[in-house]
């Protein structure tokens, strides 16, 4: 072969070495830039997930189920601006003092951020707090954080909306 010939073949496989190389580069860097989409979306689903599991305890008054899905500083703000520390909240759960009767959510949303994720929602419910029973729409904001690899509520928000009545009745359930 003459050496034209050998040039010609090797500066054409370096070519489409560099091209194949080029491809691949470009399809990874198409997958690597798919996982975060699906990290979140795994995220999300799991703190929607953690979301609902943690709202049934609370309406069932399950203290240590309650306990474990908040961290140690968590703080449950009212639509009325009370702010209570996870102790205080428990304890009111855990004495009656606090008893949801009917827990209603919509629009659920979620986004998550790494180690970070903020759910909001609608969320209407009835209560007997300490003999008054309030029937309740209010939107509420959670707060979660990934904390050893669990998910958990940092910080509950509500703000009342318009409409909602409080203290509707005494002991009428």
């Amino acid at each position: 072969m003459s050496l034209n010939r050998a040039l010609l073949c090797l500066l054409s496989g370096t070519v489409f070495f560099v091209a194949g190389l080029l491809f691949a580069g470009r399809q990874a860097h198409v997958l690597a830039a798919a996982r975060p989409a699906d990290a979140k979306a795994e995220a999300d689903q799991e703190v929607l997930k953690i979301n609902a599991g943690c709202n049934d305890a609370e309406l069932r008054g399950d203290v240590k189920g309650m306990d474990a899905c908040e961290t140690d500083d968590f703080t449950h703000t009212h639509a009325n601006g009370m702010v209570e520390h996870k102790a205080e909240y428990l304890k009111g759960v855990g004495s009656g003092a606090h008893k949801f009767l009917a827990l209603d959510l919509s629009d659920v949303h979620v986004r998550s951020y790494g180690a970070t994720a903020i759910v909001d929602e609608h969320m209407h419910f009835r209560a007997d707090n300490s003999g008054k029973i309030a029937d309740v729409s209010n939107l509420v904001m959670t707060v979660w954080t990934k904390q050893n690899g669990k998910w958990r509520e940092a910080a509950w928000i509500a703000v009342g909306l318009p409409g909602s009545r409080t203290a509707v009745s005494e002991n009428n359930k």
